[in-house]
């Protein structure tokens, strides 16, 4: 029954999705709503930790949230002043197919703008529905970007913050590894032995939702091999340690763009759309800028530079002693805000285009924000769940050990898969993001219990390996995390049977992938 309850957040929000056909957003009230119940009624939790569990999870998922309010309106302002329209012309000049679009933009320049910090599922489900895709599909792919390299999002944040909650807070001390800096390089290497698997898959799925099987059929030799480049330039960096780990979603983003336009490049003829030119470089001025700010203010210097140039004003008491740094000018998303102000000014819309822009803007964000905020705030009031305010610190109460919903999952998963652990360990990396809207969220609420869990089952040497895994599966699930879908559809006006529509095309291959990830840890730990 405790395990059941814990996990009964998920369940209603997989059920109002996949049975009732109701949107992520309309899930995400209904499953905070529900975890707030479960936690004050049956885990011991006072009502005020709740509440403040739930505003600490709505305060850092501002930096996803704010990244995707600004990014959905500088889509909106290129398409209301026909600089979209621009972009996709060329688009179709270097990649004429919609196989090769789907490979070119997904696979390619996805993983690269999801590694600087770019939120694809706002950004580019326009773009696909311009280049003639289906709705259905303009969402899909631009959700499935998200996904090939699991991990190296935003600069490798899901690798190296986890591990430095995990090295530092949490005092975990994998068998070998003498620093944290160590603990990063092998979690990420571990992490990309996963992906040649992982990454292929997601190809092909992407590859299907164009056209289905006839898709497939068509290029699956080509998804196969976009699918390694991706994969195995990001292996090779992490196994020899080429570069820093920020930047692997990047290189290897690229890689892959160059490895698609060069198998589809026999027969290929030049378009006029395709030439470089003024009005081009104007039209793609947003995404340029972006770039530049992402690549500059995370270099490491710079960005610790920013993050201190606020101090203590920026950061904010929560409740009791927990506190959030909001890290203002370190975020991408303030980046992406003076991006949008600067691109006024460039593109130089009319005054109805302006209009417009903010007319559809403000019609649209309000779905993304309220799921990305609220499933945030589920993670942390499973994560807080049985704790208390003692002489103004929160703390875990007498209850914690019995009580808290996070240990009473992986504690269970543990008693029961006992030494086949391994194999369940990236479908708690899925449960945790789908949740939580998050990997990074997942990998830090998730590290204590699976450390402990490791040691339960098949010993503290395996750790590393089985947070790999778990960090895999969390990656895996932003393929079905409402939070994305939501935001996909809300930016191209869709509605929750839509939603349900490509929540039940990518779920089982989700679940399949996992299962691959599973056995694949299970052998390597055996």
């Amino acid at each position: 029954m405790d395990f059941i309850l814990a996990i009964l957040p998920m369940l209603v929000v997989l059920a109002g999705m996949l049975i009732f056909s109701r949107s992520g957003t309309v899930m995400s009230i209904v499953g905070w709503l529900f975890s707030i119940a479960v936690a004050v009624f049956y885990f011991k939790t006072p009502l005020s930790v709740a509440l403040g569990a739930s505003a600490m999870g709505i305060i850092k998922a501002l930096g996803i949230t704010l990244a995707v309010v600004f990014t959905m309106f500088l889509i909106f302002l290129m398409k209301e002043t026909g600089a979209l329209a621009r972009v996709i012309e060329y688009v179709k000049g270097i990649a004429k197919t919609k196989e090769e679009q789907a490979l070119f933009i997904g696979m390619g320049f996805g993983s690269l703008s999801t590694a600087l910090g770019m939120v694809t599922p706002a950004m580019f489900p326009p773009i696909f529905l311009m280049l003639g895709f289906s709705p259905i599909a303009a969402i899909g792919i631009s959700v499935l970007c998200y996904d090939p390299l699991t991990s190296f999002a935003l600069f490798s944040i899901p690798v190296t913050l986890p591990a430095k909650v995990a090295w530092g807070p949490f005092g975990i001390r994998p068998e070998g590894i003498k620093s944290v800096e160590e603990f990063i390089w092998v979690f990420a290497h571990k992490i990309t032995v996963f992906l040649p698997v992982i990454s292929v898959c997601f190809a092909f799925l992407m590859l299907y939702t164009v056209e289905g099987k006839d898709s497939l059929k068509r290029h699956w030799k080509e998804a196969f091999i976009s699918g390694l480049a991706l994969s195995l330039s990001a292996y090779v960096i992490a196994a020899f340690r080429l570069l820093p780990v920020e930047v692997i979603g990047i290189v290897s983003g690229f890689v892959t763009m160059i490895v698609v336009y060069l198998m589809f490049r026999n027969g290929r003829e030049k378009t006029p759309g395709s030439a470089w030119d003024a009005s081009l470089f104007q039209s793609m001025f947003p995404f340029i800028l972006l770039i530049v700010f992402s690549l500059v203010v995370n270099i490491p210097t710079i960005k610790r530079s920013l993050a201190t140039v606020l101090g203590s004003r920026e950061v904010i008491t929560v409740i009791a002693n927990k506190k959030a740094d909001l890290n203002i000018l370190a975020n991408v998303w303030f980046w992406i805000l003076v991006t949008c102000v600067i691109s006024i000014l460039v593109l130089r819309p009319t005054k109805d285009q302006l209009a417009n822009t903010f007319k559809i803007w403000l019609q649209r964000i309000w779905g993304p924000f309220i799921a990305y905020s609220l499933f945030f705030a589920v993670a942390f009031v499973m994560a807080w769940s049985a704790m208390e305010i003692v002489n103004g610190k929160l703390v875990p109460s007498a209850h914690f050990a019995q009580y808290n919903m996070d240990r009473i999952i992986g504690i269970t998963l543990a008693k029961i898969f006992g030494k086949a652990y391994p194999f369940i360990s990236p479908f708690l990396g899925l449960f945790g993001a789908f949740v939580g809207g998050s990997e990074t969220a997942s990998n830090v609420l998730f590290a204590k219990i699976q450390f402990e869990a490791t040691k339960m089952t098949v010993g503290a040497q395996a750790f590393m390996w089985i947070y790999a895994a778990h960090a895999v599966g969390g990656g895996i699930a932003s393929a079905i995390t409402p939070s994305k879908i939501t935001n996909a559809a809300a930016t191209i006006g869709l509605k929750g049977e839509d939603e349900a529509k490509l929540l039940k095309l990518v779920i089982w291959p989700v679940i399949l992938m996992c299962v691959f990830v599973g056995a694949m840890v299970m052998y390597v730990v055996k």
